[in-house]
C-alpha cells in the first residue's frame, strides 16, 4: 500500500543530501512521517549476535508465533533472515512511513560481564544495524544495559551509527533503573539527546527477573537527569492484573516531568486493549504519547467490535499486514494524526528531518 504521505520524502535519502547543511539552507520540507515506534527484532542465531534461549526458542509459544508469522516451516538456520524480509516487506507495503527496530540487550553480572546464565534473549545491536542499513524506512533503537562494563562507551557507538534511541525491559535484564550508580549513564543519554524507550509496568513475555523494576517511579532517576524517556504501554499492568494499576502513577508523573512520554503500543491487542481509552479520553496524555505497535504482538481488532462495528473489525482482521492492522485499528478507535507523527519529533531522528516536521510533540 502506498500514501500520498509517503511521496513528501524518503526520509534517510534527504537527510543524507543535506547532512551537516544548516537548518535555514535547507529547503521547505512538508512531511508527516507515521512512525511505528515499537517493533521487535527477532534472531536465535548466535551468528547474528543472537540468542534465545532453548526453554523460550523451543516451546509451543514459539512454533505459533512461527506460524502466526507466515514462516512454519523456515528452519532455524533461515529463521533471522526470514523474519527480517518479512518485516521489511510489511514496513514497506504499510502506510508507514518508518518503523523503530528494536535490538535487546543481555543481563549482566555485578561487575559488569555477560550474564549467560540468566539471559533469556539477545539481540545485538550490530545485527540491528544490519537489518535496519537494508531500508531506509527502518529506525534502529538499540539496546545497552546500564550495568555492562562498556556502557557508557557502547552509548556513543550506538549513538554514532544512527541509533534513534535506547531500548529496555528493566523487568527482564535486571535493571534497576533508578540505581544511583546509573546517574552517570542517564546524563550521557541526556547530553547525546537519545531517549530512553523502557517497559513498564508488568512484563508477560520473556520471563522476568524483577516485576518492580517496571514500576513508573523507577523513572524518576533517569528523567531527574534530563534524559527524554518513553514509558512502553503508558505503564499499563496489562488485562492480567486487574488489581495492580501502574498506570495512573505515569499519568501523575506527565504533570511532574514535561520529559517524560509514553507508547500506546499493543493497545490494540489482547493483552492491553483497554488502555487506549483511557489514553483517548485525557488531554494530557493524548499529547504524550507516540505511536507503537510491539508487533510481533497480534493487533486485534475484535475486542473493539463494540466500538468500531462488527463491519468495520471484520474488515481489518482481514488485512494481512499487521503493520498496517495496527495502524488501521488505532484511526478507527480515535487516533489523531498528532498521535501517528509525534514519533517524529520525540525520537533522535536527525536533525535536519526532525526540524522540518509539520507535526511535533503538540505540547
Amino acid at each position: 500500500m502506498t500514501s500520498p504521505k509517503n511521496t513528501n520524502c524518503r526520509f534517510f535519502a534527504i537527510v543524507s543530501r543535506f547532512r551537516g547543511l544548516p537548518s535555514g539552507a535547507l529547503p521547505p520540507l512538508e512531511t508527516t512521517m507515521i512512525i511505528d515506534a515499537h517493533v521487535h527484532l527477532m534472531g536465535i542465531n548466535p551468528r547474528n549476535g543472537c540468542y534465545v534461549s532453548p526453554k523460550l526458542s523451543g516451546g509451543w509459544a514459539f512454533a505459533w508465533l512461527s506460524r502466526a508469522l507466515g514462516l512454519a516451516g523456515v528452519s532455524r538456520e533461515d529463521l533471522d533472515q526470514a523474519y527480517a524480509a518479512q518485516v521489511l516487506r510489511w514496513v514497506e507495503e504499510s502506510e508507514l512511513d518508518a518503523a523503530g527496530l528494536l535490538a535487546f540487550d543481555a543481563i549482566y553480572d555485578a561487575a559488569g560481564h555477560y550474564d549467560h546464565e540468566r539471559t533469556r534473549v539477545y539481540i545485538s545491536n550490530d545485527y540491528l544495524f544490519e537489518v535496519c542499513a537494508r531500508s531506509e524506512k527502518l529506525l534502529p533503537i538499540a539496546s545497552v544495559n546500564p550495568q555492562r562494563r562498556d556502557a557508557i562507551d557502547e552509548l556513543e557507538r550506538v549513538v554514532e551509527r544512527g541509533a534513534v534511541a535506547i531500548k529496555l525491559l528493566p523487568n527482564s535484564q535486571d535493571i534497576d533503573l533508578g540505581r544511583e550508580s546509573y546517574r552517570g549513564f542517564w546524563e550521557k543519554m541526556a547530553a547525546l539527546n537519545i531517549p530512553l524507550l523502557t517497559h513498564t509496568s508488568f512484563e508477560h513475555t520473556i520471563p522476568p527477573v524483577n516485576q518492580a523494576w517496571g514500576k513508573p517511579e523507577r523513572l524518576r532517576l533517569p528523567l531527574e537527569c534530563g534524559t527524554r524517556v518513553i514509558a512502553a504501554h503508558c505503564a499499563g499492568s496489562g488485562v492480567v492484573h486487574p488489581f495492580r494499576e501502574d498506570y495512573d502513577q505515569w499519568r501523575q508523573m506527565l504533570d511532574d516531568y514535561p520529559n517524560l512520554y509514553g507508547d500506546i503500543s499493543a493497545m490494540a491487542s489482547l493483552s492491553r486493549f483497554p488502555y487506549i481509552h483511557k489514553v483517548l479520553g485525557d488531554a494530557t496524555a493524548r499529547s504524550r504519547v507516540i505511536m507503537g505497535s510491539d508487533f510481533p504482538v497480534p493487533a486485534n481488532p475484535w475486542v473493539f467490535a463494540n466500538q468500531i462495528g462488527w463491519a468495520r473489525a471484520r474488515e481489518l482482521h482481514a488485512m494481512e499486514n499487521p503493520l498496517q492492522r495496527n495502524l488501521e485499528i488505532f484511526r478507527a478507535l480515535g487516533v489523531d494524526d498528532a498521535m501517528l507523527t509525534r514519533a517524529a519529533s520525540v525520537l533522535c531522528l536527525p536533525e535536519a528531518a526532525a526540524a522540518h516536521t509539520t507535526r511535533g510533540a503538540g505540547e
